[in-house]
């Protein structure tokens, strides 16, 4: 696809804090009284950073609303985490001290990437109450309800049963050496694991730059949680709400299978599978992306609608 302009944002940065005390970095996009505000959660050592396309367009199209990126624990600008917290249980407690401190009013739309997306239904589990009365619309873009333990990565199974447990090792050692001061090997791996068939050449740069500003440490802390990662029951919380389900048919990290489960559990949620795309949905399909977020933001506000 071709690359499309980085956006110029200029956000308001605040630093928020766990229920541990852990400082989580966010920045604040549009007005300060705004009557609802769009949240977006990004994914496994990734960061805030790459939803830039994102916030651009809905604030360009959708002024009259806020939009908040918070780095999780462990990622971005955001403190640092332990093996004992770095969980998506934990995340969704840090969702919500995310809400009670920087959205505390107001009806919120939720859309998380990945780890985001499951972090969503973390948030959800612990306080299903908050589902139509606090959080009116929700996006799930390349995740899953769990069985990710099982995941082929679109190899032999033998292989995929070697890469669960290399993988995590070989992301320390390539992030050791970049925090060691030696610049990251040239991997090709990060291409094919995290994109279709179409990906523009800055985007995987941007990528990468991502994943080798990720410690460690990170890496291999939160690892182990997606083995655990079971939320299938959580999403009859999310089904209370307008949902966008968002999948690449060549996703190798939560494949199409998993998005399918997450449409059968919702049978009332907006479904698109985008052929040749993989797993960083917002590069490599932006444009159709946005412009489905804003179709969830109608749904979800249907009294903003006139305004819009």
């Amino acid at each position: 696809m071709p690359h499309a302009p980085w956006p110029r944002l200029s956000p308001r940065d605040l630093i928020l804090h766990s229920a541990d005390g852990r400082p989580l970095h966010a920045q604040v996009h549009g007005p300060e009284a705004a009557h609802a505000t769009v949240v977006l959660l990004h994914g496994y050592q990734l960061s805030q950073r790459l939803w830039g396309r994102q916030v651009h367009a809905l604030r360009t199209h959708r002024p009259d609303l806020r939009v908040l990126t918070y780095d999780h624990r462990g990622h971005g600008r955001s403190g640092s985490t332990d093996p004992g917290a770095a969980s998506l249980e934990q995340l969704g407690r840090d969702l919500q001290a995310v809400l009670e401190q920087a959205v505390p009013a107001g009806p919120v739309v939720l859309v998380g990437h990945s780890m985001g997306g499951m972090t969503i239904m973390s948030f959800a589990e612990q306080h299903p109450h908050l589902l139509g009365s606090r959080v009116v619309g929700v996006g799930l873009v390349s995740t899953s309800s769990g069985q990710l333990a099982h995941n082929d990565f679109g190899v032999h199974p033998r292989l995929a049963a070697l890469a669960h447990v290399t993988v995590p090792r070989a992301l320390a050692w390539a992030h050791r050496r970049v925090e060691r001061g030696r610049a990251q090997l040239p991997s090709p791996g990060t291409r094919w694991l995290l994109f279709g068939t179409e990906a523009d050449r800055l985007d995987v740069q941007r990528t990468q730059e991502v994943l080798d500003g990720t410690p460690a440490a990170t890496s291999t802390h939160f690892y182990p949680t997606f083995a655990d990662h079971d939320r299938v029951h959580a999403l009859t919380h999310l089904a209370q709400v307008p949902v966008l389900i968002a999948c690449g048919d060549r996703d190798r990290i939560t494949p199409l299978a998993h998005t399918k489960e997450l449409a059968q559990a919702m049978p009332q949620a907006s479904l698109v599978v985008y052929p040749g795309a993989g797993h960083m949905l917002m590069l490599e399909r932006a444009a159709d992306l946005d412009r489905r977020l804003l179709g969830l933001v109608r749904a979800a506000l249907p009294e903003a609608r006139a305004a819009a």
